[in-house]
């Protein structure tokens, strides 16, 4: 994991004086990610409404934890770049909470830290949340993530293409 903390530390660096000028002076990019905040918290009611924040939430206080080391891994510097915009258009920084070797760099003391997580992370449902929802839940809540997963990728694709610090990376 320490490899990750610096990894990501340094992406922060790099990009955090650059997230005021690209959403000041990109109005598609500041638009995108804003759809995108509305999209997340319609995504999130859904998994809030169906008890899937909650049963997660019950097995962390239990110790019990999914997100495990490496798990970092799976997102993109786009993606990364496109958290650092959410927290500034909310007037905050991102912030890098304290964790253990054998946790994801991103988990803090209450779920995710990140505003946007990997697709990969917010698709994976256990056995046990898998039988806690059921079908037609789980059915809704991976659908009700189309417009989240829709416009990352939207947005990630024009960040390839347009902003040179992520073109750098790539």
């Amino acid at each position: 994991m320490r490899e990750a903390r610096i990894y990501f530390e340094r992406l922060k660096e790099h990009f955090e004086p650059f997230i005021e000028g690209s959403l000041q002076g990109d109005p598609y990019l500041r638009e995108k990610i804003r759809e995108l905040s509305l999209a997340l918290n319609k995504s999130n009611r859904a998994f809030q409404e169906r008890g899937s924040f909650g049963f997660c939430s019950s097995c962390a206080g239990r110790g019990i934890r999914c997100c495990g080391e490496g798990l970092e891994w799976k997102l993109s510097p786009e993606e990364f770049f496109i958290n650092l915009s959410l927290f500034y258009l909310e007037g905050r920084s991102f912030t890098f909470p304290e964790t253990s070797p054998e946790d994801c760099l991103f988990l803090g003391e209450r779920g995710c830290i990140l505003k946007l997580t990997p697709l990969f992370c917010r698709n994976f449902f256990c056995r046990e949340l898998s039988d806690f929802l059921g079908l037609e839940n789980l059915i809704l809540l991976q659908n009700s993530l189309e417009d989240e997963a829709t416009l990352t990728f939207e947005i990630c694709e024009y960040l390839k293409k347009t902003n040179p610090l992520i073109r750098s990376l790539i």
